[in-house]
């Protein structure tokens, strides 16, 4: 699982862990469930990898992740979900998972 979750062919797309993988023919990175990054889905993948002892891997995508996504380096909205190409906001701001899980993810307890 850890080549395909650090594999940017795969799941470390510009903004890591879209919802679909970027190999597949159902990838599309801004329709709803078939790319965009969701932080609760990042979530659980960084924790996957820290369970298992690639702390490394995971504060590698972390950082990438919490760069990359628009607005969470400025005074942006923390959106619903985030483009995995480009780190373009999508849909709704203000999104209250969304907000929640960045504490855990800036202090790498996850």
């Amino acid at each position: 699982m850890r080549d395909k979750l650090t594999d940017p062919a795969e799941f470390a797309t510009t903004v890591p862990f879209p919802t679909v993988s970027k190999s597949s023919l159902y990838f599309s990175p801004t329709a709803y469930w078939r790319g965009p990054v969701w932080f609760d889905q990042a979530y659980f993948a960084l924790g996957g990898l820290r369970r298992y002892g690639y702390d490394k891997d995971a504060n590698a995508l972390t950082e990438q992740l919490l760069t990359r996504a628009s607005g969470l380096t400025g005074n942006g909205s923390i959106m619903e979900n985030y483009d995995p190409m480009t780190g373009a906001p999508l849909n709704s701001p203000n999104f209250s998972w969304s907000a929640a899980l960045l504490l855990p993810m800036l202090t790498r307890d996850n």
